[in-house]
């Protein structure tokens, strides 16, 4: 009777730390789809969720991360032709990964960096890319909002000029 007591607390304190592990990281590590890892967690989701609208070509969805005045204007379609530089029916999304979530000090803003591994369909070409989306919100009990086009823009000279 003892050994088998002696088995589950093992296997308890394991999966625990596992669990709490998982927490720590903001998710970073698989949480048998438990709510863990707090806001970067939440972040992560979003991330992974917003990714696979875009990987089945659900734009309006995934309009649907951004604030509700921005929504109607998000145009999604040619963020995603300025990145990867091909029509957006003519890109292939296959997989992609969330590589680092991080929110800053005052819990308002928040950056998830992707990578994007993807098939141009004109030229059967694999590439990969890493990208930057930004996330905010107005205050720490509110939902957090994507700007997906601060996060798809490209720099002028002067905004990548450090001095």
């Amino acid at each position: 009777m003892k050994k088998p007591l002696t088995v589950l607390a093992a296997v308890a304190v394991l999966g625990g730390g596992y669990l709490t592990v998982a927490h720590v990281s903001g998710a970073a590590f698989w949480t048998m789809g438990l709510p863990l890892g707090g806001d970067r967690g939440i972040l992560r989701r979003i991330s992974m969720d917003f990714m696979e609208d875009i990987q089945f070509k659900d734009f309006v969805s995934a309009a649907s991360y951004h604030a509700p005045e921005l929504m109607e204007t998000v145009d999604i379609p040619f963020l995603l032709q300025r990145l990867f530089q091909v029509r957006p029916e003519a890109l292939d999304v296959m997989d992609y990964e969330v590589v680092l979530a991080e929110i800053d000090s005052s819990g308002l803003r928040a950056r998830i960096r992707m990578r994007v591994r993807a098939k141009l369909l004109l030229d059967e070409r694999i590439e990969e890319r890493e990208f930057i989306l930004y996330f905010y919100r107005d205050s720490v009990n509110e939902p957090w909002y994507m700007r997906l086009e601060d996060s798809l823009r490209e720099l002028s000279p002067e905004e990548g000029m450090t001095h």
